[in-house]
């Protein structure tokens, strides 16, 4: 385990920090994506969302998902890992993608898993779309969207805005989301900003 985090601590990892202050709620979301070691055949990723909703309290939620990838090739790979949604834990295995193009301003990552929960199995999915064209000198465009799906709830998060030296983004952003056992798409929006280091 020592090992584990002496060569963690090593190598260089993507840390994206972000708050949305939306028209119903607070969401705060971070993940890191982080290359285990040199050759790059270890990947972790991690992505924690937090919301505070300003009305009800109850509506306060946690999620936490996480998939350690051994790479098989540099664009596919095996990931197993988990999520964690207040009070429930769900294990997942399955495939990491991974697709970054020349120009470095297209990045998505995807991890189709399957996850066992209430003894049984079933599909699930986790993606990250970034696309970020230079627009002139410092300046860029910066989208984004998050996307799950799993047992527990459907959800994407949508944000459109500007990068400042591809580390600072703001812009708006749309939270959607849906509970897989209700009717109702909760929405929310508003005004976002990201710091990448």
């Amino acid at each position: 385990m020592l090992c584990l985090i002496v060569t963690t601590l090593k190598i260089n990892a993507q840390i994206t920090l972000e708050s949305l202050a939306g028209n119903d709620q607070l969401h705060y979301i971070n993940y890191i994506n982080q290359d285990l070691d040199s050759s790059s055949k270890w990947n972790y990723f991690n992505l924690n969302r937090f919301t505070y909703n300003y009305q009800d309290q109850t509506r306060n939620n946690i999620s936490m998902e996480a998939q350690l990838t051994y790479q098989i090739l540099p664009w596919i790979g095996i990931s197993m890992g988990g999520g964690f949604y207040g009070e429930l834990l769900i294990p997942t295995l399955g495939l990491g993608l991974g697709y970054l193009n020349k120009k470095e301003d297209f990045f998505l990552q995807l991890f189709p898993t399957i996850v066992y929960v209430e003894k049984q199995f079933a599909p699930s999915m986790l993606g990250l779309l970034n696309y970020s064209p230079k627009i002139c000198g410092n300046w860029g465009l910066s989208t984004q969207l998050l996307f799950s799906i799993d047992p527990v709830e459907t959800a994407q998060l949508l944000r459109i805005g500007a990068d400042f030296k591809e580390q600072f983004q703001f812009g708006l952003g749309i939270d959607l989301q849906k509970g897989l056992n209700s009717n109702s798409l909760y929405k929310n929006f508003g005004p976002f900003v990201r710091y990448t280091f």
